[in-house]
């Protein structure tokens, strides 16, 4: 009867000893962890929080001086060199930047840059032919089947005779994203851009 007794204690007094290891083992280890939490978070929520990255826009190169006889390679971030009016649906073409507008199916606005060599060359707009850009979801695109039948024509913003200085230039004003419904036979070549077209083509 007394060992048994004993026996009793002796669990008792194991099961305790054991009890309390396991729990200073466990304590230890959390301060542990919290410690490192803390000190990897130091900054709060705004550390924990994932961030979505944010595409930049490359600041436009300075404009060159302009050299008769001379084409710049890449005109589309010359002509940007005081900034975007917008930064929705940026395009970028080889003499041209227009911004898209989805809900009208027509550019918001077109800058281009002009210089006597942009608008002399051989390129001609009957190897060109209005198209669908691709860029844009179909949803939002314009197409010719829009003009078929509407009364308006197809006109240009980036007019194609300003970029005769490459046929690759002129092709890119001929997309339906760089045109906006014009009345018919409206004969909207008027004096003021008969005579900013004289001024460019006898700059230097």
């Amino acid at each position: 009867m007394h060992r048994v007794f004993c026996s009793r204690w002796i669990l008792s007094g194991l099961s305790v000893t054991a009890g309390i290891c396991i729990g200073a083992t466990l304590t230890a280890t959390g301060d542990r962890l919290n410690k490192n939490r803390d000190t990897s978070h130091s900054g709060g929520l705004l550390d924990r929080i994932p961030v979505i990255p944010v595409p930049s826009v490359d600041a436009a190169s300075e404009i060159s001086p302009y050299q008769p006889g001379q084409v710049a390679v890449s005109r589309s971030t010359a002509v940007m060199k005081y900034g975007f009016p917008s930064l929705s649906s940026i395009k970028s073409r080889e003499s041209y930047v227009t911004s898209y507008d989805p809900r009208n199916r027509s550019a918001a606005w077109v800058i281009e840059q002009l210089n006597a060599e942009t608008v002399t060359g051989t390129s001609d707009r009957k190897f060109c032919d209005f198209k669908e850009d691709d860029s844009v979801h179909v949803y939002h695109r314009s197409s010719n089947a829009d003009y078929k039948g509407s009364g308006f024509d197809r006109g240009h913003l980036a007019a194609a005779a300003n970029h005769k200085w490459s046929q690759k230039a002129m092709d890119d004003t001929f997309y339906l994203s760089n045109v906006s419904p014009q009345v018919s036979n409206s004969h909207c070549i008027t004096a003021a851009p008969s005579s900013s077209w004289s001024l460019t083509a006898n700059s230097s």
